[in-house]
């Protein structure tokens, strides 16, 4: 604001809301109930409908405008939806890296249950439902489901899930929320599908491709270098350009999506979530990344794992053992 010149900005954006108290200012459909003045205080906007609970669960402490709910305004300008914050959460503060951990960990347990007692007679509806079941009765919210079973696996990357049986192989994709902040982890069964087994061993080679080069100081594209190099050791050469590879995490699944050449600059506080895939395997979890390295967010203990270049990253699960 003071590079600016603005004596006051709006805040509407739901990520931003989020970032700056912490609670949710959406009933899930993509419409703003409520927005922030800041200014020489910090004032709460909403309607009349939602000022209960805003101040009582959302924005708790805050001094608040109260508008009649046929009469809500728009934020007026400058805002949010004029000047994009991204570049300002992108290093995420002690706070949030402490509840970032404790939703990562809660995220992959409620995943990790759900995968390993899920059957191949199972439907994809049913998964997503045990997922969502399983993630609301941890105060995780599901922004994403995505659910592919032996037939589907194949062919979507993006699976909304169907009335389909699971088969000999499937995936489970989630994006849970819970502060705002967005966990993002993919588990893969298989009960003895061959094909699906060979190239989530591939697609683990370029993950770690991805890891060994995600250090402060890199730029994104530097990363996405590294992944293209391993796409093409594991005889995919191609294979990135079907799918994004993921990038900087944060209070969106992807603040940041990696792509060639991409500028931005790594640092210490900073979440990380790399998706390498191929038709019919995938893997995926949450990173923060530190000085020391990187640290798994979202790694289940009690999820099989394999170790990659010295690494624990979780192995598909084997149904039966």
């Amino acid at each position: 604001m003071r590079a600016k010149g603005f004596p006051r900005f709006y805040v509407v954006r739901p990520e931003n809301f989020a970032w700056l108290v912490g609670g949710a200012n959406t009933l899930g459909m993509g419409e703003s109930v409520a927005y922030l003045e800041v200014g020489e205080e910090v004032v709460l906007h909403t309607s009349a409908i939602e000022h209960p609970r805003m101040v009582e669960e959302e924005a708790p402490g805050l001094p608040v405008r109260v508008h009649p709910w046929y009469a809500f305004p728009p934020p007026p300008s400058p805002n949010d939806l004029e000047h994009d914050l991204a570049s300002l959460r992108l290093v995420l503060s002690r706070e949030a890296r402490e509840a970032f951990s404790h939703l990562g960990r809660e995220a992959a347990m409620a995943v990790g249950e759900v995968v390993r007692s899920a059957r191949p007679e199972w439907t994809e509806y049913a998964l997503a439902g045990a997922l969502a079941e399983a993630l609301w009765g941890r105060g995780l919210r599901p922004l994403l489901l995505l659910v592919a079973g032996e037939e589907r696996l194949f062919r979507h990357r993006h699976p909304l899930p169907k009335e389909k049986p699971l088969g000999r192989a499937f995936m489970a994709v989630v994006c849970a929320e819970r502060w705002g902040l967005v966990a993002n982890l993919t588990r893969m069964a298989s009960f003895g599908h061959e094909e699906v087994e060979a190239r989530y061993r591939k697609v683990l080679e370029v993950e770690a491709a991805a890891l060994s080069a995600s250090r402060p100081g890199a730029t994104l594209g530097e990363v996405f270098a590294a992944l293209q190099g391993a796409y093409a050791r594991v005889g995919f050469p191609r294979a990135w350009e079907e799918h994004h590879q993921g990038g900087v995490g944060g209070y969106r699944s992807r603040e940041v999506v990696a792509t060639p050449g991409h500028f931005l600059v790594l640092e210490a506080g900073m979440a990380l979530a790399w998706n390498p895939s191929l038709s019919g395997a995938k893997v995926e979890d949450t990173f923060l990344l530190t000085e020391r390295g990187l640290l798994n967010l979202t790694e289940d203990p009690f999820w099989p794992a394999v170790e990659v270049e010295g690494r624990r990253r979780p192995d598909l699960w084997r149904g039966g053992g």
